[in-house]
């Protein structure tokens, strides 16, 4: 695949819709409220999209403009870990954060 066609690739991704179990009719998902409980809950493919709109999340929010396609190819396994040890976690956090990029400078 070239340079040119992932961020094709990424973005027709982000168009498709990601569930939360129980939530399949809602219009919308707040993922402030979803928890690792959640994401785990999701199918492989559920898991697989929410970890790329989280990444552009994270990445917008750090207003950088290149995705790291390792770490989003890893990032369900990542997430994954992180949430068999802690369920209760928030997917939007800065532990989940931390599976996308490093920790902002102080």
């Amino acid at each position: 695949m070239t340079r040119l066609a992932r961020p094709f690739l990424a973005a027709a991704l982000l168009i498709a819709p990601v569930g939360v179990p129980g939530s399949a009719h809602a219009e919308g998902v707040d993922l402030s409220r979803a928890s690792c409980a959640d994401f785990t809950a999701m199918s492989e493919n559920d898991q697989t999209q929410l970890s790329l709109w989280l990444a552009g999340y994270y990445a917008g929010g750090a207003m950088r403009p290149l995705l790291d396609l390792e770490k989003i190819t890893a990032a369900p396994a990542g997430l994954a870990a992180l949430c068999a040890k802690s369920p209760q976690l928030p997917l939007v956090g800065a532990e989940t954060r931390a599976v996308f990029m490093p920790a902002p400078a102080p």
